[in-house]
């Protein structure tokens, strides 16, 4: 604002076409007031830079491309920052983007240092990271990142939000980057269960912050709300390393 500059933050899930679809839902009352939400994603082995062959047979490799993503003095943080952030923008942003008010967590190191240092590396970072999130409007948010967890699916992403007049949940297909949308309900004092069928599709980040330096016109995520997200993951830290919580407001 100081230098009149446009500044836009690409979290991706934002842009796709079913969070849109999801936003307008919930805009137009789907859900009601929403009180909770839990966002995750998780990977059974899945730590950047480190070939996912060699989680399964614990081959020693050369050291990988991405090792930087576990060194935490390049990185900052691990799926917590690398995963984490981008659910966590997906979630509040659905939310309507209330202030968080305090955050308790935990992080945890289990199986990264033993994967890395087959590949010849060190690990410094968390490999789990889970936190309670309580909002300004009395809503509670709950958010899970993992690189490593032992859990059914290679990989797994979901969001639930439950409101006063239904509950939605998106969770990925076939454990990769496809996913659906679920939405429950009573009609006529019966339980109903809606599926998403499709969703107009919608211009890319790139696209959308090109538009809104050209027409002068809002880009879609607006900087105070990565200060927001900014300021949670780094309470989310200091939770995890004094185990207590940590007050926003």
């Amino acid at each position: 604002k100081r230098c009149n500059r446009k500044l836009g933050i690409d979290f991706s899930y934002r842009f796709y076409p079913q969070s849109r679809a999801m936003k307008d839902m919930i805009s137009e009352g789907a859900l009601g007031d929403i009180y909770y939400g839990r966002s995750v994603w998780f990977r059974r082995r899945g730590i950047p830079g480190t070939a996912r062959s060699n989680f399964n047979t614990g081959a020693a490799n050369s050291a990988p491309m991405g090792s930087w993503f576990f060194d935490k003095a390049q990185s900052g943080g691990g799926p917590l920052i690398d995963l984490g952030v981008h659910r966590l923008d997906l979630a509040l942003w659905l939310m309507g983007y209330p202030k968080p008010t305090w955050v308790m967590a935990s992080t945890y190191t289990k199986f990264g240092p033993d994967i890395a240092a087959k590949a010849g590396c060190k690990y410094t970072v968390e490999d789990l990271a889970c936190a309670m999130i309580k909002l300004d409007n009395g809503a509670t948010l709950e958010l899970d990142a993992s690189w490593a967890c032992n859990i059914k699916e290679h990989e797994l992403q979901t969001i639930r939000l439950l409101g006063t007049k239904g509950g939605m949940y998106q969770y990925n297909l076939n454990e990769g980057y496809s996913y659906q949308v679920e939405y429950y309900n009573e009609l006529a004092g019966r339980a109903f269960d809606c599926a998403m069928h499709n969703a107009a599709p919608m211009p890319s980040s790139f696209a959308l912050f090109a538009d809104a330096v050209r027409d002068d016109t809002p880009f879609l995520v607006q900087p105070e709300e990565g200060v927001t997200v900014m300021r949670i993951l780094d309470a989310i830290y200091r939770s995890a390393e004094t185990g207590e919580p940590v007050k926003l407001a």
